[in-house]
């Protein structure tokens, strides 16, 4: 029975959602139903039907291929710094070189056309058959490709113009996955690049089916039947997209490592001021939580954050001696971000503090963007494609990140459950 434990937490999430919903009667049942039976495909196709193994261990194979040739410009740049990968200083170098050449490579497809002709017909089908609106089907099946903000770049023309339940479900499906970049890197990590793909590509049709019912469509939507993605050269030559993809990748990764300072360096920070105030409470007022299982000698936010998300990870259907590991991952995902959560899984791996049901789902559960700084992200970057939506993004930030967690969560549970079979 504890191979279908994900049954109950795929229950729990949706009825979170339907709690949420803002007009339960106008939920769309072809959509959520259609949209689990993709999820769950697509996971049993990538992780057990044989074809499937073959062709997502091949994909898997070039992007470590990709992964090895970023590494090898940043052995020529960086030199000796890129022959210890297990320096964790390196984790900033890694995030540099995939980045800047992923991002490289994704402007090369562009320049050529080939990027937007695939997610056009990933579009068009997600659009039929989900029947959902072709520019909320762009903009998820663009996300595991361009990531957060990049996808609504590609729907830049019909922004101004999406009605709520659209703009939410293009939100949504931009905080439930991670970009190519990312899968790269993480990987790098050591992260399983199998359970990484298969989460993102179940983001896209999973976001839909957490945004709808949280926010049923109730107008027509501009993109309903005729939709297009514009294929003009935004580039004056393939070099020019290089160099642009170039800069980009630097940008981000930048960005990326700013935050990753700051925020470790805020959370070990405020792990000394608990760990003080935990004495006090033990030693002064004489108190004691070990019933609950909390340690007041050595209070930290990763031991608050694992005994609030232990719920949701026991719903997932984690293996019963890991719960709490894996609460802690997925708090620290979505009160800091995937890569800290990441960092700390690998080193739970290294010395198999955790079984490999429980790696799966984790994996799944922390494949995505859905932490609280990606919420300014979206409303400043959105913001700049589509001024008028500003006041629309604002509302719809904080149901966007939990719409992206509950997706992510949604995938955990199937994983879960397939990877038990």
């Amino acid at each position: 029975m504890s191979t279908f434990t994900g049954v109950i937490g795929i229950v729990l999430f949706l009825l979170i959602a339907f709690i949420m919903s803002n007009n339960k009667k106008r939920i769309n049942m072809k959509t959520v139903c259609i949209g689990l039976l993709l999820q769950t495909a697509l996971a049993v196709f990538i992780l057990k039907v044989p074809i499937g193994v073959k062709i997502f261990s091949y994909i898997a194979k070039i992007i470590n291929k990709i992964l090895d040739a970023s590494m090898d410009g940043a052995a020529f740049t960086f030199g000796w710094l890129c022959d210890d990968f297990s320096n964790k200083f390196i984790y900033a170098i890694m995030l540099i070189a995939t980045m800047i050449f992923i991002m490289s490579l994704v402007n090369i497809l562009y320049y050529y056309g080939i990027m937007q002709r695939v997610i056009l017909i990933l579009g068009k089908i997600m659009n039929k058959l989900m029947d959902v609106s072709g520019a909320e089907a762009l903009s998820n099946c663009a996300s595991p490709f361009v990531g957060n903000v990049g996808a609504q770049s590609m729907i830049k023309p019909y922004l101004p113009n999406l009605t709520r339940s659209e703009l939410l479900a293009s939100m949504s499906g931009s905080t439930a996955c991670l970009s190519a970049g990312c899968l790269a890197m993480y990987a790098g990590f050591g992260i399983p690049l199998e359970y990484l793909l298969a989460a993102s590509v179940m983001s896209a049709p999973g976001a839909l089916v957490i945004s709808k019912i949280v926010y049923p469509e109730v107008d027509i939507p501009q993109t309903k039947e005729n939709f297009k993605i514009s294929r003009r050269k935004t580039d004056a030559n393939v070099l020019a997209a290089i160099s642009k993809g170039a800069g980009d990748g630097m940008k981000v990764s930048l960005n990326i490592i700013a935050s990753l300072i700051a925020l470790v360096a805020l959370i070990s920070f405020c792990n000394v001021i608990l760990g003080k105030f935990g004495v006090f409470l033990a030693s002064t007022l004489h108190w004691n939580w070990s019933s609950i299982g909390i340690d007041l000698n050595n209070l930290s936010i990763e031991i608050i954050l694992g005994k609030i998300f232990s719920v949701f990870s026991a719903a997932m259907g984690t293996t019963w001696g890991h719960i709490e590991q894996v609460g802690t991952l997925i708090g620290q995902k979505f009160v800091v971000n995937e890569c800290v959560s990441y960092l700390d899984m690998k080193d739970m791996m290294s010395v198999n503090a955790l079984d490999t049901k429980s790696i799966a789902i984790a994996t799944f559960a922390l494949a995505g963007f859905a932490n609280l700084s990606t919420v300014a992200i979206q409303i400043s970057g959105i913001g700049e494609l589509a001024p008028n939506q500003r006041k629309n993004l604002a509302r719809l930030g904080i149901k966007a990140l939990i719409c992206g967690t509950l997706t992510s969560y949604v995938s955990a549970c199937i994983a879960g459950i397939v990877v038990s079979l």
